[in-house]
């Protein structure tokens, strides 16, 4: 069978040449940018390279051009040739779902009819394909050295393997060995400057500065532009306070360090040749050098080409140098080297808070207190997702899942929440202002999820504005950690902002989701939009180095060996730092819990519509059913924010709930009020999340006041 097509499903071809007797396939796949893309099971994956080895399958790739035609040429075993014209797409859709009109004529091999369908087809191979799937994979498995590598090699290309051993990752590991070698030596901190072995010395100009690291026997180089004596006092990094009387300076900066002009060597004898061509592509065009058995780049050159693949930064954690390393250009952005002092906690706690209370002072919400909390809870995520290898480490065992462990962070709301603009502030202050911005949903797919565990950073990977479908799509998630090992390279956490409904169970699990029920103005005529403007502008112009201070902390103590939390020890570092600025915690701050475990929105969203009189329940044998006065496609966002516990499940506009009890407690009544309808009268809810009296029953024990 030969074939032009614009879709196709890849487990349909596996079956038509293993299972409906069809010797070989050969197909222009018109549509797909990147078709490996679409293969998500290593089962298809090996099928397809056992095809390929076979000499059964070819699938060629769409070059400049989309293909939108369907046609096929089907050689039939009595030498009568079928020819096939129309609509109908190569893909398990068009099979069992839509309704298609082909054309088909039946002729002999050679016929004036027949060849002249062949050129046809051949003219589309050579004027929009060039290249052909599984080429470079069935290379690189012929080589394998045994069963065991030619199936991780495998596995590596549908993007679910161990990434120890994965070309493009084995190559940033060599980079990143030795940017940490070079980190290291620049920021290692001791007490005492006659233990040091080299001292560094900071200027206020560093543009204009002769930068250099000196051995104690060269420190008296005329040609530093400042003295680094090693006998004289430890130059004083980290944020600048003046005196009491005139308050913060106006540079709140973290510490920054020119980077020396070294390079940076990635070793090639053991890759795949052509990721290693390709990888030093970008490289070669920044300076560096591709020899026999290495790629050569200069540090800055590395940095650029990490930024430029990712969109995100290297961002290396040092335990022993106590220094999270960020590579921006030719500079390192350090953490502190010295620990706050109550004036600059106060600045920093104070600004966040403040762009926190934009909510009360601009937002329109029912849930005031409880999407402060959770935007609270989204800046504690964002400062501890740089350490989470560090804790996939110490968590790991044969018995834990690290992705129901490591989890990803989900931000929901309508498409005026604010969380956008939210998520780019986190960025902002984990990089020292050089990320501004996450990475638009639509320019990533499978590929780039993929692709991004192999860059070795830790820098948290933000998905703007992605849609539930394409979500749901993207299949590492659903494994993002499951094969990582203490040897792997870091990988970054992932952050979502959707305007969407909750995805389905499985992805639900692997994260940690909270909601920004809030609305502000969006559009230059709104009310109060300019005001609103004028105050996040001001907060966002503020220096902020309230993350060099949390990963300073986290450093020194290393919360992550005692195995127990994650971003719980980060709320610890945050009370302790509103203990010793000595400023009063916000009502709002999440202290003693997750935000979203305080504040429940998805009992919000059910309390709101049982009192509204949208819902009435109905007994059932050992469970209630819940009827709700809304659309169906409305219905399945209510059954999704029920807890697992709960066995609920969805039926038109009905949700059957298993558990009725226990339902019934987690929603703050009887089962017997909310059968006779009584359960609205006792539920009392404002326009803020204040408790009105001991009686309003629900919110108080919601609340836990």
């Amino acid at each position: 069978m030969d074939a032009v097509t614009y879709a196709e499903t890849p487990e349909l071809m596996v079956t038509m040449l293993t299972e409906y007797d069809i010797g070989s396939l050969d197909v222009l796949i018109g549509n797909a940018d990147d078709y490996a893309d679409h293969v998500n099971e290593v089962s298809t994956a090996r099928s397809l390279v056992q095809l390929r080895q076979d000499d059964r399958l070819v699938i060629r790739l769409k070059n400049r051009k989309t293909v939108h035609s369907k046609i096929y040429r089907i050689v039939m075993p009595d030498d009568t040739v079928k020819l096939v014209q129309g609509s109908a797409n190569l893909s398990r859709n068009s099979w069992e779902y839509h309704t298609n009109q082909i054309s088909v004529f039946t002729t002999d091999i050679g016929t004036e009819l027949d060849e002249a369908f062949g050129t046809f087809i051949d003219e589309y191979r050579e004027r929009y394909s060039d290249q052909t799937l599984l080429e470079g994979l069935v290379e690189a498995i012929a080589g394998a050295d045994s069963p065991q590598e030619r199936e991780n090699r495998i596995e590596y290309w549908v993007g679910a393997g161990d990434l120890d051993v994965s070309d493009t990752a084995a190559l940033n590991r060599d980079a990143v060995e030795d940017l940490k070698a070079v980190a290291d030596r620049i920021t290692a901190v001791v007490d005492d400057p006659e233990e040091a072995a080299e001292t560094v010395a900071f200027v206020e100009e560093p543009e204009n500065a002769d930068r250099n690291i000196a051995d104690r026997d060269d420190s008296t180089d005329e040609n530093h532009s400042e003295t680094t004596d090693s006998t004289a006092e430890p130059p004083e990094v980290g944020l600048v306070e003046s005196a009491h009387e005139t308050g913060l300076t106006d540079t709140l900066d973290r510490p920054r360090v020119r980077a020396p002009e070294e390079k940076i060597r990635m070793g090639t004898s053991t890759v795949d040749k052509d990721v290693a061509d390709e990888f030093g592509i970008g490289l070669r065009n920044r300076g560096g050098t591709v020899e026999d058995h290495s790629i050569v780049a200069p540090l800055s050159a590395y940095n650029n080409q990490v930024r430029e693949s990712t969109a995100i930064p290297t961002m290396s954690v040092l335990p022993e140098a106590e220094q999270i390393v960020i590579g921006e250009d030719d500079e390192m952005i350090l953490v502190a080297t010295e620990d706050p002092t109550s004036g600059v906690l106060n600045h920093c706690l104070e600004t966040i808070e403040e762009y926190i209370e934009t909510v009360e002072n601009h937002g329109h919400t029912q849930s005031e207190t409880a999407v402060m909390a959770q935007m609270y809870e989204a800046f504690l995520y964002g400062f501890w997702a740089p350490f989470a290898n560090q804790y996939a480490e110490a968590l790991s065992s044969p018995s834990r899942t690290l992705d129901n462990v490591i989890q990803h962070l989900y931000i929901g709301g309508k498409s005026d929440a604010g969380k956008d603009k939210l998520t780019e502030y986190i960025l902002r202050l984990i990089s020292d202002n050089t990320v501004i911005s996450g990475v638009d949903a639509d320019e990533i797919g499978v590929k780039a999820i993929r692709g991004i565990r192999e860059w070795d950073t830790s820098f948290p990977y933000a998905i703007i504005d992605a849609e539930k479908e394409k979500l749901q799509g993207w299949s590492p998630i659903r494994n993002y950690w499951s094969d990582w090992t203490p040897t792997s390279v870091d990988q970054p956490c992932l952050i979502f902002t959707t305007n969407d409904a909750l995805p389905t169970s499985e992805f639900r699990n692997r994260m940690k989701i909270l909601n920004m029920d809030v609305s502000f103005p969006s559009n230059p005529e709104d009310p109060g939009f300019h005001e609103a403007q004028d105050d996040l502008s001001d907060v966002l112009e503020r220096r902020n180095p309230i993350f060099s201070y949390v990963a300073r902390r986290m450093l020194t103590e290393r919360p992550w060996t005692d195995s127990h939390g994650t971003i719980e020890d980060v709320r610890q570092i945050f009370r302790e730092f509103y203990d010793e600025a000595d400023r009063a915690q916000p009502e709002y701050f999440p202290a003693d819990e997750p935000a979203e475990k305080t504040y429940d929105t998805g009992r919000l969203k059910w309390q709101r519509d049982i009192q509204g009189g949208r819902i009435t329940f109905a007994s059932e044998p050992g469970a209630i059913t819940a009827d709700f006065d809304r659309e169906e496609y409305e219905v399945y966002d209510y059954e999704k924010r029920l807890p697992k516990r709960f066995m609920a499940e969805k039926s038109a506009t009905s949700v059957y709930i298993g558990a009725p009890v226990e339902f019934a407690e987690w929603i703050g009544h009887s089962v017997e009020d909310l059968l006779n309808g009584t359960a609205a009268v006792g539920m009392n809810t404002t326009q803020s999340d204040e408790v009105q009296d001991e009686s309003s029953g629900f919110f108080a024990r919601l609340f836990g006041d």
